[in-house]
């Protein structure tokens, strides 16, 4: 049902579209602060997966046609339920599979209004690169790749999201740095690299300037040889990318 909502939402008036999105989003952010205010329990009662899983759905089928210099109408919205979704981020930073589902409603979001979401960026990597310090949770490296894609390519958040690399790679490598620290964690390579690729594509001399450039290069020559699908294409991904970057420079 809120699939089919939010296509029907974006065939309406610019000016609708955010009321509506708004009431539609309502309902579970309601449920959102209603699981937030309940004490902790082992029931499933207090989960939050179904009314974050609705609002990701939301996210991903409204895409209004947006011409130059119009205010996306989702960019009110996702301000409006920041707060909730980074209160259940925090509530949860211990779980895996919610902080999942988190991180993909924000990537929705983030898709849905693109660079209407930069009003976000600050808390969002703030809020990413503390809770990553403490859970190395990967999903979060996939979130920063989607960051750098929305916004890789304006001049003034490179800084700020070079910064996030620099900070969500230091827990990182500690992690890969444990006994067999590569096989037990493809997941953390895959999205490590995914996020590197997505800078060299979007950014490259922003990275390649940068200090953690010479430990990102030696971690991906370690990992040619990890026995993994995944981690094993976005590491090759990333080497393909720098090798095309400098071929096409020189």
């Amino acid at each position: 049902v809120p699939a089919g909502t939010a296509l029907v939402l974006a065939r309406l008036p610019l000016e609708k579209i955010s009321e509506c999105l708004s009431e539609l989003c309502a309902v579970q952010v309601l449920a959102l602060k209603k699981l937030l205010s309940q004490e902790p329990s082992n029931g499933l009662s207090s989960d939050p997966t179904v009314p974050l899983d609705r609002l990701a759905v939301i996210f991903r089928h409204t895409n209004p046609i947006v011409e130059n210099g119009q205010v996306h109408p989702c960019q009110k919205v996702i301000q409006e339920i920041w707060p909730v979704l980074s209160e259940t981020l925090n509530k949860h930073s211990a779980d895996n599979r919610i902080v999942e589902r988190c991180c993909r409603c924000l990537r929705f979001a983030v898709r849905c209004v693109g660079k209407g979401s930069a009003a976000l960026l600050q808390p969002l990597v703030t809020q990413m690169v503390n809770v990553y310090r403490e859970h190395q949770h990967s999903c979060f490296l996939y979130l920063g790749s989607i960051l750098v894609d929305e916004y890789g390519m304006e001049e003034g958040c490179r800084q700020g999201l070079l910064d996030m690399l620099q900070a969500l790679c230091i827990p990182t490598f500690q992690l890969l740095e444990q006994p067999n620290g590569l096989q037990n964690h493809p997941d953390t390579v895959d999205d490590l690299f995914r996020l590197a690729a997505r800078f060299i594509q979007r950014s490259p001399i922003t990275l390649l300037r940068s200090q953690v450039m010479i430990p990102i290069l030696q971690w991906a020559i370690a990992a040619t040889t990890l026995d993994h699908r995944d981690a094993n294409c976005s590491v090759m991904k990333f080497l393909r990318d720098l090798i095309h970057t400098g071929v096409a420079n020189d």
